[in-house]
């Protein structure tokens, strides 16, 4: 199965753009552009799914590692995905873990009032 994944910003903020179909042969690459992310200090991502056409649970499980590893570190991970990422996530239960919208705008505001969030309980 093909994935293409891209590395974007929005308002300074990176995104990681996944296309294609994301399984257990290729989620791997989604795991090593969050840990490159990661690597450089960026610890708020935003991780596009709009255009995922499948998805498998390996790549859920990367999801839910990179969250981990943001979060050790303060920072948020959130998922924009299409209808069929969204039922995924709400059938597996993840939409409870994963901040889900459905545009790259709302991740960025719920991102930047999390940010605030910290920054005023510090």
């Amino acid at each position: 199965m093909e994935v293409e994944i891209a590395k974007k910003a929005a308002e300074e903020m990176p995104v990681i753009e996944v296309s294609g179909q994301l399984d257990l042969s290729n989620c791997h690459l989604l795991g090593d552009a969050i840990n490159e992310e990661i690597s450089i200090g960026n610890f708020h991502l935003i991780i596009n799914l709009l255009k995922v056409s499948y998805i498998d649970s390996s790549c859920l499980g990367v999801l839910l590692g990179g969250m981990e590893r943001l979060k050790k570190r303060g920072g948020t991970l959130a998922v924009v995905g299409n209808p069929l990422v969204d039922r995924i996530l709400t059938l597996t239960g993840l939409t409870r873990v994963f901040p889900f919208h459905s545009t790259i705008s709302d991740a960025l505001a719920d991102i930047k009032r999390a940010k605030q969030k910290a920054s005023t309980s510090e």
